[in-house]
């Protein structure tokens, strides 16, 4: 987005109609730089105080969930709206919590999934937590259920430990198989897929999601690298 772009946002997430601020919660996230004195963040987070709840909570989401920034002044402004009157605000920022990795997030996400129902994304913040006390809570749920496996993996150690090894040996094979190629494992500060890269002459930026590879492969590290060998090969 252009400088004229995040101008005309900033400008609206000040507007008297709520309708265009909700708005301009919702499209602040894009225009983020990630520096401390971000103008668009700086727009943002007034946002979540705003006297309509509605504006509150897409800015609150926004700040939470589409912002990929973390800070003080970010979890002051999510804390603060865990007294909010609206429960799906209060929802929000306990999952933009979450997600930031807030050990303090850890009994609030347990309660909102002892609630009769727990959307996915609730769900998704407990993976990224990945907190064992929060299996209690997680268990209760059918596994099959969207988000509820991948919590459930994420926050039990003993299977993070088995999929990190998992991961750790693709990456080896791959690498016994294309040693000539830069092969690495990342993964989003907030998501928990893991991502396979390779960066190298001709094949600059090919990604795979490792646990989907390694799903594939039905759980073979040397199968699955053979997998991504093969892709690259044809790429």
């Amino acid at each position: 987005m252009n400088a004229d772009g995040i101008a005309a946002l900033i400008a609206q997430a000040g507007h008297g109609d709520p309708d265009l601020r909700a708005e301009a919660a919702g499209e602040l996230p894009a225009a983020m730089s990630g520096q401390p004195d971000d103008p668009a963040l700086a727009a943002l987070i007034p946002l979540t105080r705003d006297r309509e709840a509605f504006v509150r909570e897409r800015a609150t989401f926004a700040l939470g969930q589409l912002a990929e920034v973390d800070g003080p002044d970010i979890r002051s402004a999510l804390w603060r709206r865990l007294d909010d009157e609206d429960p799906e605000t209060r929802e929000e920022a306990v999952r933009g919590l979450a997600v930031r990795r807030d050990p303090r997030a850890v009994p609030l996400l347990a309660a909102l999934l002892e609630e009769p129902t727990a959307y996915v994304q609730t769900f998704n913040a407990a993976a990224v937590l990945a907190d064992p006390r929060l299996l209690p809570s997680l268990r209760s749920y059918d596994p099959a259920d969207p988000g509820v496996q991948e919590a459930l993996q994420a926050c039990d150690p003993a299977a993070r430990e088995q999929r990190d090894a998992a991961a750790w040996a693709l990456l080896e094979a791959v690498h016994a198989l294309l040693p000539a190629a830069d092969w690495a494992l990342y993964t989003s500060r907030f998501e928990t897929n893991l991502t396979l890269v390779l960066s190298t002459a001709g094949h600059d930026g090919l990604t795979w999601n490792a646990d989907a590879l390694l799903a594939r492969a039905g759980g073979d590290p040397e199968r699955a690298a053979a997998l991504a060998a093969e892709a690259a090969e044809a790429a």
